[in-house]
């Protein structure tokens, strides 16, 4: 008999690990290969009670691919020209998905801020988002206390749940976090104790946080926990690089193979080692970091010239920090959509500045059709000062001021927040 029931645990086990192999593999098929054919297909599995615990984090990481991204943080003397902490990131997502400016005034204990929304630049009914994503949810962001963020989607396995533990409960979503953050906390520290707080967060993220008092962070959460990487102050100086994967050893056995650092056929780690290497190239040369120097950075073309429809992670998606993903066609195809960077950005805490460039931050415009919108980018940054209690008029709390629309333009509103000549 117990000869039986040891046989009968192994197929339990041998069924579990099938089942999770297929829900990685639908995955990648679903995200990377022919996204629109697989979208009935996507909803009728997502309304299966019984196969919603296998692919609960397969929709997760669908609603959140808005996040590919490279992320850069540095702080402390000999590091960063005023010593201060910065951010710097590129937004790398569909070319029909674009972000805009927006500034949040404070209201009651809700502290204000300035951040990156993206949404869908289209109006057309016959054209279904690749992914949701929430009114008003920030993607990067500075507060008026002086706490920054930004965010890189990690790409984890699937997670299968049978079910929440009593005592236990439901992944949070990250963008319910990223509002508290921006809400309510004021230092680094502040928002690592919310973090750590929550047993596990939806969808999974490098987030890069940083604040006025030259504080850096950048702590991994996900569906297996939430993970501090890499810790630096004033008096501990360094650089953080993140990419669209975990890095941390309490965390990086949990990527999804397609996405580990070590792949070289994906551009994790080609974007990553390129960052390092420009960091040591800046030093070298006697060159501290500073805005100027991260939009050098996210300027970065090294591997534009691999082929897109090579990379395993995401088809059409380019291998430069600055990407220029293409399908090099025509017209632009929703349904195998290129990706590519459609913004960048750096955030100056101490200043409570977000410096935004909309487009490549290179300034180049579109080499081809299919990178739509891109013929907009600018060639400078454009620098938003974070809304403190007092300073603008208007209304508080409730729906964000639009500063900048999907295509690149400034808006009247942006006025009282833009610190810089446009």
């Amino acid at each position: 008999m117990q000869g039986f029931e040891r046989f009968g645990a192994y197929l339990l086990v041998l069924a579990r690990m099938c089942l999770a192999l297929l829900a990685s593999r639908l995955m990648h098929h679903i995200l990377y290969a022919s996204p629109g054919p697989t979208r009935a297909l996507s909803r009728r599995l997502r309304c299966s009670k019984h196969l919603q615990p296998f692919f609960c984090s397969l929709f997760d990481l669908l609603r959140a691919a808005g996040a590919m991204c490279f992320l850069i943080g540095a702080t402390g003397p000999g590091v960063t020209k005023t010593g201060e902490a910065l951010i710097g990131s590129t937004s790398d997502d569909p070319y029909l998905f674009r972000t805009f400016v927006h500034a949040a005034l404070p209201s009651g204990d809700c502290l204000g801020h300035v951040g990156t929304e993206l949404v869908y630049a289209t109006d057309r009914s016959d054209l279904e988002p690749p992914f949701q994503v929430e009114p008003g949810e920030v993607g990067r962001g500075v507060n008026s206390a002086g706490l920054a963020f930004a965010i890189a989607l990690a790409v984890e396995r699937p997670k299968a749940r049978t079910g929440v533990p009593e005592g236990r409960h439901e992944p949070v979503r990250f963008c319910d976090v990223s509002r508290r953050m921006m809400n309510e906390c004021h230092t680094v520290d502040d928002a690592l104790n919310l973090l750590q707080h929550i047993p596990a967060i939806t969808p999974a993220f490098s987030v890069m946080l940083a604040d006025a008092e030259g504080h850096l962070a950048q702590v991994e959460v996900g569906a297996y926990g939430t993970a501090v990487h890499e810790r630096y102050s004033k008096e501990n100086p360094g650089v953080a690089i993140a990419v669209n994967c975990y890095q941390s050893k309490e965390l990086n056995g949990f990527n999804l193979p397609e996405a580990e650092l070590h792949a070289t056929q994906n551009n994790n780690g080609c974007r990553s080692s390129r960052g390092w290497d420009l960091v040591q190239e800046q030093m070298k040369q006697g060159k501290l970091l500073d805005v100027s120097t991260f939009r050098d950075i996210l300027s970065d073309h090294e591997h534009r010239d691999r082929d897109p429809a090579e990379n395993p992670l995401l088809k059409w998606w380019g291998y430069s920090i600055c990407n220029h993903g293409t399908r090099k066609q025509d017209a632009y195809e929703a349904d195998a959509a290129p990706w590519g960077t459609v913004s960048a950005e750096v955030l100056e805490p101490a200043k409570k500045l977000l410096h935004y460039n909309y487009g490549w931050a290179c300034g180049e415009g579109a080499e081809f059709q299919d990178q739509l919108f891109q013929s907009h980018s600018w060639s400078h940054f454009a620098s938003f000062r974070s809304p403190s209690a007092g300073e603008h008029t208007g209304r508080g709390g409730g729906r964000p001021v639009a500063c900048t629309t999907v295509k690149g333009e400034l808006l009247a509103e942006a006025s009282q927040f833009l610190c810089t000549a446009f």
